[in-house]
């Protein structure tokens, strides 16, 4: 009879011991994928912002600025006064051997239709060749191989001087454009955005269709930016935007 007791107890010992092992487990595999769903945010982050970074540091690259100056290029464009309200859009393609094409360009403007306003968009190469990056079979958009990643540049003159800045801010001191002869000085604002569409749920129209569009709206204007279209759908994206002074600088030389 003692003996039978003593079985049972095992019984209900082991089992104890196999539920706390079973809780443990539990626990560590838990722990195991927080871990990983953490790393695998920050490698997102930070791959995001080295797509980001590689734009931009294209855009910065003085060996190009001969051909971003002209009347088609990245700058010379929308400088332009009937491009002032008009975003220049192009996608980052990794396989292209140029960065800039202005045949694969877009333009991103709003147009008030019965009263409400839209974004319009317009490839300037024609239908089949567009500055939005879009995901697609063929993954031409993608900024590597890898398909993980597509970065877009929109690129804008703003018309605002900001409250803060101070008078003629953006010109040559000791210079002024007509004696001088100098073109207007204006700010230049690039926005970068770089999207992971593989860890989105969307579907590619959606992503797609949130791409076509303005990165930068005035409050007045009731549409949807970029990213507030990818932030609503929930699409993992980084935005990183710059701004710059564009203008020309007279430098004296000894005779």
């Amino acid at each position: 009879m003692i003996k039978n007791k003593q079985t049972g107890s095992a019984l209900i010992v082991i089992l104890v011991v196999v539920l706390l092992l079973t809780i443990i487990g539990v626990m560590a595999v838990r722990s195991g994928i927080f871990g990983l769903n953490v790393a695998t945010s920050s490698q997102v982050s930070r791959i995001m912002d080295q797509n980001n970074d590689a734009a931009l540091f294209k855009i910065e690259d003085s060996a190009q600025f001969p051909e971003f100056l002209v009347g088609t290029g990245l700058f010379g464009y929308p400088k332009m006064d009937t491009n002032r309200d008009k975003e220049l859009v192009i996608c980052y393609r990794g396989k292209s051997t140029e960065f800039y094409q202005f045949y694969r360009a877009s333009l991103a403007y709003i147009e008030k239709t019965d009263g409400v306003d839209e974004v319009k968009t317009e490839n300037i190469g024609g239908a089949s060749r567009s500055g939005f990056c879009q995901v697609s079979s063929d993954k031409a958009d993608f900024v590597s191989g890898r398909a993980a990643a597509m970065t877009q540049i929109a690129v804008r003159v703003s018309g605002d001087t900001g409250a803060d800045s101070d008078p003629f801010a953006f010109y040559q001191e000791g210079t002024d454009t007509e004696t001088g002869k100098l073109d207007e000085a204006v700010r230049l604002i690039i926005t970068a955005t770089t999207v992971m569409p593989a860890l989105s749920s969307e579907t590619n129209a959606t992503i797609n269709a949130c791409l076509r569009g303005m990165s930068y709206l005035d409050a007045s204007v009731s549409a949807e930016t970029v990213a507030e279209c990818l932030s609503k759908h929930s699409v993992p994206f980084k935005t990183q935007v710059s701004e710059y002074s564009l203008g020309q600088f007279i430098k004296k030389v000894a005779v």
